[in-house]
Parts: C-alpha cells; sequence; structure tokens
C-alpha cells in the first residue's frame, strides 16, 4: 500500500479530532477555578468533552470519576484510529498502546506493595488491562502480591520480562516497574520491523528520543532513591537510544555521585532535566513530557504522510488529560494560577 493511500483518510481524521483539543483560553478558564465540580462542569458546558459529561452530576464528581472519564473517552479515540490501520501496522497500533497497560499494572502493582489494592481496585477502574495484549484481566486482580502479579501475566507478551524477577527473595517495585519499561520499548521494537522502511525511520528517531530521557530518569531514580549498583542499573537500561550511547549509559550508571551524574549529562543535551536542584524531583516529569511534546510536534510538522501523525495525536491527548488531572489535583493544595502552570505540560 502506498503511503498517500495509507495515511489519506487516517490523517483527516486526525486533523478532524485534533479541532477539539483544549485551547489555550479553556486552560486559562479551568485554573481558575477552585473545585473539581467546577472544571467538570466547564469541561461540559464548553468543551468537546461535553459529550462524555453529559449525563455525569458534575457536582458530585471526584477527580477519580473525572479522570476515568478522560481514559474512556481517550480510549475511545485510539479504537477509532486503530480501524483505520490493518494487519502488521494494526499489531504495532496495538503494541504502541500497550504503554497504557503497563502504567495501569504499574499502579496496581504500588497498591499491592503499600497494602491498598481493594481501596485502588475500588476507586480507580484500571481500564486499559487487557485492552491490548493477552492479559487476562481477572486473573491480575486476583493477585495479591508482586509476585502473583508477575504469575497473573503469564501467557502474555510481558512475562517473559518479568519472569527473571521471580528468582529474587522479595519483592521490588523499581525493578517490576523497569521490567516493563524495557518489556514495552522490546515489544514495540519487533513490531515496528514488518512496517515501512519511512515509518520506522522516524519512529527510530522519536522512539530514541524517548528511551534516552527514560535511561535518565531511571539511573537517577535508581541512584538516588534505590541506591543499586551500577551493574544492575545498565542492565535495566533500554539498549537503544537517540544521542545516548551504550558508552555513554554506562558512564552515567558508573558515575560515583549525583553531582557527577548530573554534570555527565549536561554533555549530552538533556541537562534540562536537572535544573535548579530544589525543584529537581517535583518538576523533572513534566520537563521530560514538555521536551517530548515539542519534540513530537516539530516530528510532526516535518513528516505529514507518516505514522508519527496518529502516534502524535493520542500523545497529545494523554497529556491534555495529564493537564486537566493536574489542575484538578493542584486544587486540593490550594495553589494560585501561575503556580498550577509550572505543572502543566502545555505552556500556558
Amino acid at each position: 500500500m502506498d503511503t498517500v493511500t495509507r495515511y489519506a483518510a487516517v490523517n483527516t481524521k486526525i486533523r478532524a479530532m485534533e479541532g477539539r483539543f483544549l485551547k489555550k483560553d479553556d486552560y486559562a478558564n479551568m485554573i481558575q477555578k477552585r473545585s473539581v465540580a467546577e472544571v467538570a462542569r466547564y469541561l461540559r458546558e464548553y468543551t468537546s468533552y461535553r459529550t462524555f459529561l453529559e449525563d455525569v452530576n458534575t457536582e458530585k464528581v471526584s477527580r477519580r470519576n473525572l479522570e476515568e472519564i478522560l481514559k474512556r473517552n481517550m480510549i475511545n479515540n485510539i479504537d477509532r484510529l486503530m480501524h483505520y490501520y490493518h494487519d502488521s501496522y494494526r499489531d504495532f497500533i496495538r503494541s504502541l498502546y500497550m504503554k497504557y497497560e503497563i502504567e495501569d499494572l504499574k499502579r496496581l502493582a504500588r497498591a499491592i506493595a503499600n497494602g491498598r489494592k481493594e481501596e485502588i481496585l475500588r476507586e480507580i477502574p484500571h481500564l486499559f488491562i487487557g485492552k491490548y495484549s493477552r492479559v487476562d484481566p481477572q486473573r491480575v486482580f486476583e493477585a495479591g502480591t508482586v509476585r502473583e502479579l508477575i504469575y497473573s501475566v503469564r501467557g502474555s507478551e510481558f512475562y517473559d520480562y518479568l519472569e527473571p524477577l521471580l528468582d529474587g527473595k522479595r519483592d521490588n517495585l523499581f525493578r517490576f516497574e523497569m521490567a516493563l519499561d524495557m518489556a514495552y520499548f522490546s515489544i514495540i521494537r519487533e513490531n515496528w520491523k514488518r512496517i515501512s522502511a519511512a515509518d520506522r525511520k522516524v519512529l527510530e528517531k522519536w522512539q530514541g528520543v524517548v528511551a534516552d530521557l527514560y535511561n535518565l530518569q531511571w539511573v537517577y531514580r535508581g541512584k538516588k532513591f534505590y541506591r543499586l549498583s551500577p551493574e544492575e542499573l545498565l542492565n535495566y537500561t533500554i539498549n537503544f537510544g537517540d544521542r545516548l550511547t551504550f558508552a555513554d549509559r554506562k558512564a552515567l550508571c558508573y558515575a560515583k555521585s549525583l553531582e557527577e551524574l548530573y554534570r555527565l549529562t549536561m554533555s549530552t543535551g538533556y541537562g534540562f532535566l536537572f535544573n535548579k536542584e530544589e525543584t529537581r524531583d517535583i518538576y523533572m516529569e513534566r520537563r521530560l513530557n514538555r521536551y517530548i511534546y515539542y519534540r513530537l510536534k516539530a516530528l510532526k510538522r516535518l513528516y505529514r504522510m507518516n505514522i508519527i501523525q496518529t502516534v502524535a495525536y493520542v500523545l497529545f491527548l494523554e497529556f491534555e488529560i495529564r493537564d486537566i488531572i493536574s489542575i484538578v489535583e493542584s486544587i486540593r493544595y490550594n495553589l494560585p494560577p501561575d503556580e498550577v502552570k509550572k505543572f502543566l505540560v502545555r505552556a500556558v
């Protein structure tokens, strides 16, 4: 199938769906609200989310209810786009969106480890588990320990990556999360072998940037919070990237201190992750996501007839949902509007 035939219809659909994204005025209005109900009411009355909120009592909606509604909208839109893809392309799209299943599995694992499994299952529906993979949701929800959670995904795409953790004497969330992230990148790289060379070239560039950022974040977290050895850190890094070579990753893992890690990072072009020591942990996730947002916008402008258009749309929708939830979260802490903006992916 030629490029124009493959992408003409889906890109037309994407442009229509992009027209429903929130505008800067919507962000400005939402950060002025003082309750979850006010944010939900605004979304229902003035934005494209009205379709999913029209039957919701916005006066009683909780932060968790709102997140569930927004994620259901996201699933609906992903399914609309998948309708345009077939065979190896549909397989690739499915693997691409396993990242959302992985996030749900991580959240469930943290809840299990903290003794909050039943509470989390009641309050937060894990909407993506089993949506794009061969995971059986019922078996997953029955798991009572992280070890049982690993056994529960046997037969799925994730199990081979998690099975080595069963040799450990105790549950380790950091290793569990890193193994799942490694699984994700390995799965999508395996699936993109069967799509066109032109699409694969752009994806390799894009996923290389994401891998670099994830590797830097993992090494930092592993050193600061988990005191992992250099060998173990290196073993769990993603084995490809855009700017970071194996030698770069090894040097970062073997840095003797956090100060040396920061210094090495400055020469990679990703030094912005560690700017301002007093806000490093507070804003790292936002800095990472904002960098991804603007790099992806640039790739989207360069490659019009390419799978990157679909990748960008879904990720931009994800960031929009993150921003809405960040605004809602800020209400709990009574943050002023200028402070709220510091936590948003999109600049307002």
